[in-house]
């Protein structure tokens, strides 16, 4: 909704006029008649002490003209401006002052701004708000227009919750009236031990402590308003097979990582799988029937049946040794990764713009996304491992895992970890319990 107001201030000054008159009579005799008659130098004109007030000045009046808008889903800043019957020049003068802070070829639908301007149609103040973390603000500050990023006040605040998998994770998570990503997040601490695309079984158990991210409002410091969850700080899934948990430590000032109870690391070279999937359709084997070509040969690898589109990502660090159009394999990516290992991705439908051979990527980088290229019966993901040039079962293979915590640090990080579980496990988990609503 579009709208328009003025608003309109006046001050008025009052101003009062006194007039004294002091006649003083001197001598102590009678005055003689020719006394009576002052000489014409010390004669007060009646006008002159009766004189009009002086005229009072008109009152200030001070119209500000404000525009209201929310940008439509296809539409741009200058448009939706426009539609506001705000002069295109206005808006070019709001592009070019917010570029040092914002750039609008990344404006949205559903960013909200405000204007404000003066009778002549000057700009006083512009509002452009994103969300409730980020807001930008251009001010006229005598004349000139001075951009800036609004810096909430964030405040963190511990919760916890836990439950009983009935259906999957995330639905789990959003019963308890948290977000999505904090499942997802969850998810990515435990990426190394479980796959949670197959692996949730109902009657599995979870709990985590995290933060709750909250805006300081500027009017009422006292009230908060909740936006999104923030890191995980420890973290419990259990299962029919084994209790994993997972703490989050810092061994230097902004570097931290998630560990295991006895200081060894959550982190492992190679992930569970390389993509969210539905199912397995083929299994790594020496001696399988191929759908199209109608003849045993061997399958070393895994695959994926996964949507068209389906983010692919690397399972390790690595260098892209190739990537482009492989045959059978249909558009393909090979990374080589430490200690000898090298991983395919095949039968992909598109690789991101930015992807090169040479390039260094990191664990969980987007390598490509799913699709049926070359030889394939339908979208899927072709996985494969190899170890020193031979292949080997993706499925079976046992990684070490990361750096552990430093002897030096471990009675600290003892200490935290004994005040993370007694906050993360207070008492039996009821079926879904939320402890920060």
């Amino acid at each position: 909704m579009n709208r328009h107001a003025l608003w309109i201030g006046s001050s008025i000054a009052a101003a009062g006029i006194m007039i004294l008159v002091v006649l003083v009579l001197t001598g102590a005799r009678r005055p003689e008649s020719s006394d009576l008659v002052p000489a014409a130098e010390n004669v007060v004109p009646i006008e002159a002490a009766s004189a009009s007030p002086a005229p009072v000045p008109e009152p200030e009046v001070r119209v500000e003209i404000v525009t209201d808008g929310e940008l439509s889903s296809g539409e741009t800043l200058v448009g939706s401006l426009s539609r506001d019957g705000v002069d295109g020049y206005v808006a070019h003068l709001i592009d070019s002052g917010m570029a040092p802070v914002f750039n609008f070829r990344y404006a949205r639908p559903g960013d909200r701004y405000r204007l404000v301007q003066d009778e002549q149609g000057e700009i006083l103040r512009f509002d452009y708000v994103r969300s409730a973390l980020e807001r930008y603000v251009l001010r006229n500050e005598g004349g000139e227009l001075i951009p800036s990023r609004y810096e909430p006040d964030l405040v963190r605040e511990p919760a916890r919750v836990a439950g009983v998998v009935s259906g999957s994770l995330y639905d789990a998570v959003e019963q308890l009236g948290e977000e999505p990503e904090l499942a997802h997040d969850f998810a990515e601490i435990f990426a190394w031990d479980l796959d949670f695309s197959r692996s949730v079984r109902r009657g599995d158990e979870f709990a985590m402590l995290y933060e709750r991210v909250h805006v300081r409002d500027e009017a009422q410091t006292d009230h908060l308003t909740y936006v999104h969850p923030g890191r995980i700080l420890a973290a419990r899934y259990t299962n029919t097979q084994d209790d994993y948990v997972a703490l989050y430590y810092e061994t230097q000032e902004g570097r931290g990582g998630y560990y295991r109870p006895d200081g060894s690391s959550v982190r492992r070279q190679f992930l569970k799988a390389p993509l969210n999937y539905r199912r397995i359709s083929s299994r790594y084997s020496l001696n399988r029937l191929h759908p199209i070509l109608g003849i045993r040969r061997p399958h070393p690898g895994i695959d994926y049946a996964a949507d068209t589109g389906t983010p692919v990502w690397a399972v390790a660090d690595g260098t892209v040794t190739f990537r482009g159009w492989n045959g059978g394999y249909g558009r393909m990516v090979k990374v080589r990764h430490a200690n000898g290992y090298e991983s395919w991705y095949a039968h992909l439908s598109r690789f991101p713009r930015d992807l090169r051979k040479g390039q260094h990527v990191q664990q969980k980088q987007i390598l490509g996304y799913v699709g049926s290229s070359g030889l394939s019966t339908g979208p899927h993901l072709d996985y494969r491992l190899k170890h020193h040039g031979k292949w080997v079962n993706p499925a079976s293979l046992r990684m070490p895992a990361g750096d552990p915590i430093p002897n030096e640090v471990l009675p600290r990080f003892y200490s935290t970890r004994d005040h993370l579980l007694a906050q993360l496990d207070p008492s039996p988990i009821a079926p879904l319990t939320n402890e920060a609503l």
